[in-house]
């Protein structure tokens, strides 16, 4: 009897096995997790070419970097948003863009650091999360980097006067500071480095069929303005932080 239950649990589990593994990272307005639900903005867009494309999908909480590795290694395994990087070409395929972000360079309002350029930023110390494009970015131009495993850990970082600057999307760091408990007022943004496009990405040995209705449904989404009507439904959450 008992060894009846555990075959019918294991049938059930696999009638119900979702298409792909969704893994996202923390990356607020676009996509995070609060109180293990997924959501922002990037989440309502994949969603939507979800439901549009056919396709079930189950969303795992991993660390940044590990999702990233997964998002290369396994079958019908994606991740969202990444960042676009020519380095980064042929670790994935590309969907999109699914939205636009600027990366800036946050530090303690105290220390009243002021940049003006790249350079001016070389001279202070620089945390950043391992996998993260803006870490990528910067050590590909010579940045030494102060890896963490976690965006959270970058920003306490910060906070501990361990490192100077805190490279984050200009929009997300008021958001995960909140959901540390930190006074965003702390933090304040003091260079614009960058503006990239972010991407949903899936796995080289994802199946070629689920890869190509996601394409369609994001064809789909943006002909009837679904898309645009998403990125307006977010529009004054990217106001600029005030300095």
């Amino acid at each position: 009897m008992r060894l009846s239950i555990v075959l019918l649990a294991l049938s059930l589990h696999t009638a119900v096995a979702a298409d792909l593994t969704m893994m996202i990272g923390d990356n607020p307005p676009f996509n995070s997790f609060h109180k293990d639900k997924a959501q922002g903005m990037a989440v309502d867009i994949v969603d939507e070419m979800l439901k549009r494309a056919g396709l079930t999908a189950q969303y795992p909480v991993y660390p940044w970097a590990r999702l990233f590795n997964l998002a290369q290694s396994e079958a019908n395994h994606c991740a969202y948003t990444v960042g676009r990087l020519p380095e980064r070409e042929a670790m994935f395929q590309w969907i999109g863009p699914i939205a636009f972000n600027q990366w800036a360079f946050f530090a303690l309002r105290e220390r009243n650091i002021k940049l003006n350029s790249l350079d001016d930023a070389r001279k202070y110390t620089v945390a950043g999360q391992r996998k993260d494009a803006k870490a990528t970015w910067l050590e590909g131009r010579g940045f030494q980097i102060d890896y963490a495993t976690e965006e959270r850990q970058a920003l306490l970082k910060l906070m501990a006067k361990r490192i100077d600057l805190y490279p984050v999307g200009l929009f997300s760091a008021d958001d995960i500071a909140k959901r540390h408990q930190i006074d965003p007022k702390l933090l304040q943004p003091v260079l614009v480095f960058n503006r990239v496009e972010n991407y949903l990405v899936c796995s080289p040995s994802t199946d070629a069929k689920f890869i190509a209705k996601l394409q369609q449904a994001l064809v789909s989404i943006k002909a009837d303005k679904t898309l645009q009507k998403i990125w307006d439904k977010y529009e004054a959450e990217f106001e600029k932080p005030a300095n």
